[in-house]
Formats: structure tokens, sequence, C-alpha cells
């Protein structure tokens, strides 16, 4: 196996194993091992406590106590960490472009990528500036992640301590098509509902058959725009393709 030579500083990939249950909108304590694979093979494990579910932010004060907050944070608080990012979708591989406000200033972190169930992998380092931000930084969807579930960035400090968590990124094929597996929802409007199995609601249009509310299924789908379903730029509709029954339902 080669290692890096001497005085050579090396990034060490780290994957996050989660076990979690989920219930509506809400995560309990998670235990997250965490694994370093580097040129010697360091090999860590540590119990973290993430009191937020990834689709619902922290309130405040959770996040960690004696940091350094940046000055133009109102709060030390998940909930108060903006990230954007573009693009929103794409394949593995996908290059994509972030930047970050109301982290710690001036503070050495790493920036990963993860999913439910699946983990999280850290793919760079970086050091936020005297406002707690940083800008325009290039990161690319790892190969492991599928068009059958979103992605969401996330911040750790040096640590490995959950500093912020992103909005949703859309995995698709190469042809942009992802699928969706949950429970179809009583419509309100135009559109069919689906709470996903990873808790995040969507908006369905074009042809669900003859499913009702209640059903479980699995939606092959293209993302869609917002006002097709009347919905706000934040919500996610999805152009249906396809509709199937989910095994064992």
């Amino acid at each position: 196996m080669g290692g890096a030579r001497r005085g050579q500083r090396t990034t060490p990939v780290v994957m996050f194993s989660i076990h979690e249950t989920l219930q509506r909108r809400t995560m309990p304590a998670m235990a997250i091992h965490i694994h370093i694979r580097s040129a010697r093979r360091m090999r860590v494990s540590a119990a973290l406590l993430l009191l937020s579910a990834l689709f619902t932010l922290a309130p405040e004060g959770a996040a960690g106590q004696g940091r350094v907050r940046p000055r133009t944070a109102i709060a030390d608080s998940l909930s108060y960490r903006i990230a954007t990012f573009s693009p929103s979708n794409g394949p593995p591989g996908t290059p994509v472009v972030v930047s970050w406000q109301y982290l710690p200033a001036r503070t050495p972190m790493r920036i990963g990528v993860g999913a439910q169930r699946i983990g999280f992998e850290a793919l760079k380092e970086i050091l936020s500036d005297d406002s707690g931000e940083f800008a325009d930084v290039t990161i690319k969807i790892p190969e492991w992640a599928r068009s059958n579930r979103p992605v969401h960035l996330i911040m750790f400090d040096f640590y490995f301590n959950p500093l912020a968590i992103s909005s949703a990124f859309h995995v698709t094929d190469g042809n942009g098509m992802l699928v969706r597996a949950g429970r179809l929802q009583e419509a309100r409007g135009s559109c069919a509902e689906l709470l996903s199995n990873e808790n995040q609601l969507y908006w369905l249009t074009g042809d669900t058959g003859a499913f009702q509310p209640g059903d479980r299924v699995v939606v092959q789908a293209k993302l869609a725009d917002s006002a097709a379903c009347g919905r706000g730029e934040r919500d996610v509709v999805l152009q249906v393709a396809g509709v199937r029954r989910a095994i064992g339902s």
C-alpha cells in the first residue's frame, strides 16, 4: 500500500455510519461512529449527539458551547447558519459551488456530503473568514450517491462536531431522473403529495394512476418547476414518469 511521503500532509477520508430511528420529522440521539482512513490507517470511534433531523434544524443553543461566534450571527444555532450552493441537483460527480454564512469565525473546519441511512464523507478542509463565512468553494458529489435519496452538505469542526446542515441536493441519474419511495398523502390543490421514506414532502404533477392516499408507492420522476403545483421556490415538485406499488405494501 503506497503511503504518503514524509512531511506530506494528507486529508483523511471520513465516513460516518449512522444508526437512527426516524419518527415524523424528529430524530432521537444518534450514535455516529467515525472511521478515519489515512496513510497511517487511523481509526477513531466517537459518539456525537445530533438533536436535529436532516430536515429539521436545531433550536437555538443546540450547536455546541464555547465556539467563537461570528460577529454577524444572531445566535450560535444551526438555524442561523445559511448555505447556498449551485447546482442543487445532478448525478454523482457533479461539481457544486458552495458558500456558507454564520459559521464560527476564523475557524478551520471540514465540509462533507451525507445521506440518511448511508453515512457522511468529509470532502474538503476550509478556513472561515473574520465574519464566519466562506464563498465559492467547489466540491463534487461522491460517486456513492444514488438517485433514490437526496444528500445534504454538512459542516464539521476539526473534531467532527456537526456545525450546520444544508437543504437537500437531489441526486439524479444521467438522464435527470430520480426515484422516491414513500406514502401518498391527501392532495391539497391540483397536485398529489408524497411523504418520502426520508420524511421529506414532495408534490407530484402528472398521472399517479389508480393509487390512493395512504398507498405506499415508488415514484420515478424528474424535478419540475415549483410553479407547476403553485408552490414556493423551496418546495420540491416532481414530474411523474411512472409509479408502482412499493414492495411489501
